[in-house]
């Protein structure tokens, strides 16, 4: 169905990497759970659900406040303006993966593709047709190059005018 040229497979992904900052902030909001279960013997076994569970709580907020803050903390980043090569590679992968799905869809709607199988694949090629019109709004389009060609002067009315003018835009004599 799919070619290598489409494939929305990407490498390792960051659920593969080492320790994160949530692990911690889950160990210590786990650790902090069963401390206080453990201190708290003689407590109704629902009282102790509650302060487990608000304890877990102050973990996601410990979560919470640690992104926010890192957030203020990267600065802000520049953009990177694509080469004119890397832009023409973006624009022709997110066409290649917007046809994908179009005949994706011809496919499930002549029944050659399960509805299990649109779902899943459907799923990856939108996902990579997003991200890579993310990419491409993202990042400033190149600036055209200067052209070495400095526009034509009448010779009559010294007015300047378009590149490929043939005649004045302001006398109409020719150029």
């Amino acid at each position: 169905m799919t070619s290598s040229g489409t494939s929305t497979e990407r490498g390792p992904s960051r659920s593969d990497s080492s320790f994160q900052p949530w692990h911690f902030f889950m160990l210590l909001a786990m650790l902090g759970a069963t401390v206080a279960v453990w201190r708290s013997p003689e407590t109704h076994p629902a009282a102790l659900l509650l302060l487990s569970a608000a304890v877990i709580g102050a973990g996601f907020v410990g979560l919470a406040l640690y992104y926010a803050l890192a957030g203020f903390a990267s600065g802000f980043r520049e953009e990177r303006v694509l080469s004119g090569h890397e832009r023409e590679d973006l624009l022709r992968q997110k066409a290649i993966v917007l046809r994908s799905i179009k005949e994706l869809e011809f496919d499930h709607g002549m029944k050659k593709v399960s509805d299990a199988d649109f779902a899943e694949i459907g799923g990856r090629l939108r996902a990579r047709a997003l991200e890579l019109m993310e990419a491409i709004e993202h990042t400033p389009a190149p600036l055209p190059e200067p052209s070495a060609e400095a526009p034509p002067v009448c010779p009559a009315c010294h007015t300047g005018n378009d590149a490929d003018a043939r005649f004045c835009k302001q006398c109409g004599a020719r150029l």
